[in-house]
């Protein structure tokens, strides 16, 4: 039987749909990963009272509760006092956390604030956890064979902390609960119907809990089992129905996953963008590493811009920005510019505006040059808000830069 989790977030700011609450998404979905099962998000408010109601309420019901936010210096960050409350306990000073402020403020040639050193403070019953990401202090609090972990709401600190401490809280007490029996598999070019029609219905005849997230030009899926056969079968079966899509059998990006190719063959890419705004170069440079493969990439948005790299100005009177040879030349003049092996080139109409009868708002066209010169270039008319044709089209130009180099 699978342990139990619950996800509670503190802040009104959450409450009141000022901050979208991407933390609860995240810890849901690493916790059912490892293997838990997660039967509650919630959500209370900046107060003491509230907190200690809720904590007691979520360890009636679950063995670890992951609290989330409240941490910070300002009177309204009362998750320490709520939680002290609920145990009973005093909060007490960390001088290692208090050292570490200091550093911090030292560096930029400042004193640590009066009101900062709040956060120096955890429950008696705690044990501190290091944030080597920020300046709040997290904390956990095993009582009764249950287990209190609190951490701060800034989601690059929540995340980073997440595989820093608290895994290693968890596997110390849990072991790995679905070690080789954990199954993820990225995909890209096919959409989340297509996913499920190839799976077929038979796929599910075994028991294990399935989940499958659809994104921008990709679809993910993710499966737990409690038998290593059904694993086995199941990653067999996804081999050979979803074979020409898949690009990882983990949690690999795409971007990481063409970095490594490209790195391992010793060939470089850069990129010229236009409706898509250095949307495709910050997710290629969004990793570590990029520098072995990446050469650059430029916002080709104005007509001049277009022209330095190469393309006519009789093209541009004649077809327009948003063209196939436009696509085409980007991509080329780009590779030549940076002397790189590959070139990709992107051009569109990512809206609201701007769109016509015969060039309507998501036409985007996609060029990818080769080391040997050619190019081929793609023409799409993606639906959605401007953010989401500008998605599609980055999302889109990495799949066809993999099944090129692949």
């Amino acid at each position: 039987m699978k342990p139990t989790a619950a996800i509670l977030a503190v802040g009104n700011e959450v409450l009141r749909g000022s901050v979208v609450n991407t933390n609860a998404a995240f810890l849901g979905r690493e916790l059912s990963h490892f293997g838990f099962e997660v039967v509650s998000h919630g959500v209370c408010a900046d107060s003491r009272q509230a907190i200690r109601f809720r904590l007691g309420e979520a360890l009636r019901r679950t063995e670890v509760v992951v609290m989330v936010g409240g941490l910070g210096p300002t009177p309204d960050d009362v998750t320490r006092e709520g939680i002290a409350a609920h145990f009973n306990v005093p909060l007490v000073f960390s001088a290692e956390q208090y050292g570490r402020l200091q550093k911090i403020y030292k560096r930029y040639g400042k004193r640590v604030p009066s009101l900062v050193k709040r956060e120096a403070f955890y429950p008696e019953n705690a044990k501190p956890l290091i944030n080597r990401f920020g300046i709040a202090l997290g904390f956990s609090i095993e009582h009764q064979q249950k287990i209190v972990i609190a951490l701060p709401g800034v989601p690059s600190e929540l995340k980073n902390m997440y595989f820093d401490v608290v895994l290693p809280i968890l596997k110390k007490k849990y072991g790995d609960l679905f070690k080789s029996r954990k199954l993820t598999v990225r995909m890209t070019g096919l959409s989340e119907p297509e996913v499920m029609k190839k799976l077929g219905e038979n796929f599910f005849k075994d028991r294990f809990d399935f989940g499958i997230y659809p994104s921008a030009g990709e679809v993910m899926i993710r499966i737990l089992s409690d038998s290593a056969g059904v694993h086995q079968r199941l990653k067999k079966k996804i081999a050979a129905r979803l074979k020409n899509g898949i690009y990882s059998w983990d949690e690999t990006p795409l971007s990481v996953v063409i970095g490594k190719i490209l790195a391992k063959k010793k060939k470089t890419l850069a990129v010229a963008e236009s409706c898509t705004g250095g949307l495709l170069a910050s997710r290629i440079t969004s990793h570590p590493g990029a520098s072995l493969f990446f050469r650059g990439g430029t916002v080709a948005y104005h007509p001049v811009v277009k022209k330095k790299l190469g393309v006519p100005e009789k093209v541009l009177r004649e077809r327009g920005e948003v063209s196939a040879p436009v696509a085409a030349q980007l991509a080329k003049g780009v590779r030549v510019w940076m002397e790189s092996d590959y070139g990709i080139g992107i051009t569109g109409i990512a809206g609201p505006d701007g769109g016509s009868a015969s060039k309507p708002v998501g036409l985007v066209y996609i060029g990818l040059a080769s080391p040997d010169g050619k190019s081929q270039v793609w023409k799409h008319v993606f639906w959605g808000e401007r953010h989401q044709v500008q998605d599609k089209a980055a999302a889109k130009a990495l799949e066809y830069l993999w099944r090129k180099i692949r």
